[in-house]
């Protein structure tokens, strides 16, 4: 029996209704600071407790399937949350609205170059995904000096240096979040996703504090393993992001088709 759940789900809700008198106008900033400060220490002293569990060695084999089932539903929760925008991407891009110029991107739009920044973050996630991968096979191999710190640190950097060059592409846009719905979307998919970014560098930075104290062993180590779950998913989500949105529907792609054509993009006359 443990009551962190039951407070987890007082502070949620109070950090619901915190969001949507904030949306309305009238924040009250004492309730979303009770509630997300009790969420924090909640969630804490949840995982404390499931660290502490672990170690006396009451996850059995049935405690650990259970614990893979939940990771693969909240993985594909995650999945449906950005289909949900991407959805919303779709419906704008494929057909635009006469309030859109019957155009995407809309009049006005600058979008960014794909082959500028976002491949850069391409580039980091795909690496980090590989580092991570390794950090996984040395340990499975029993090294737990070398290959698995290697491969967390590298993984690690790659995420803040993701972050931090996200933020200074925010920084540079030419477009904020209000500006038509292709601001919204693209601050929706992008932000929500720097976040997970965020979440799962936690995440990494906590198994690699574990690592150190020796909590994982080749066989026991499914805290790292979910990690290395999300992480992959938060790898997938940019490279289908950076493909839909910044090369095919951000414009680019058809001029480079117009340019390579001449301007002659349904006849096709072969040289």
């Amino acid at each position: 029996p443990s009551p962190w759940p039951f407070f987890v789900a007082i502070s949620a809700n109070g950090m619901a209704v915190g969001l949507i008198l904030w949306l309305h106008r009238t924040p009250s900033f004492l309730l979303m600071g009770m509630s997300l400060g009790c969420m924090l220490l909640s969630t804490f002293s949840w995982w404390r407790d499931l660290i502490r569990e672990g170690d006396i060695g009451f996850h059995t084999r049935f405690v650990i399937k259970s614990f893979r089932d939940g990771v693969a539903l909240f993985i594909l929760s995650e999945v449906m949350f950005f289909f949900s925008f991407f959805w919303t991407f779709f419906h704008n891009a494929l057909s635009p609205s006469c309030e859109l110029g019957m155009r995407w991107p809309p009049p006005g739009i600058r979008t960014p170059n794909p082959s500028s920044t976002s491949l850069f973050e391409t580039g980091l996630l795909i690496s980090s995904g590989y580092s991570v991968t390794q950090a996984h096979k040395s340990m499975r191999l029993k090294d737990y000096d070398v290959g698995p710190f290697i491969g967390l640190v590298v993984t690690i950097l790659c995420g803040t240096v993701f972050f931090l060059v996200q933020l200074r592409e925010y920084y540079w846009n030419s477009y904020t979040i209000a500006d038509s719905v292709y601001g919204s979307v693209f601050y929706l998919l992008t932000g929500f996703h720097g976040m997970h970014v965020v979440v799962g560098t936690l995440w990494l930075m906590v198994s690699l504090v574990r690592l150190w104290r020796g909590e994982f062993s080749s066989q026991r180590h499914f805290g790292f393993e979910a990690c290395i779950w999300y992480w992959h998913f938060v790898d997938v989500v940019w490279v289908a992001l950076w493909c839909l949105v910044y090369v095919w529907f951000g414009g680019w792609l058809y001029m480079w088709w117009f340019k390579m054509w001449d301007g002659d993009v349904y006849t096709f006359k072969y040289p």
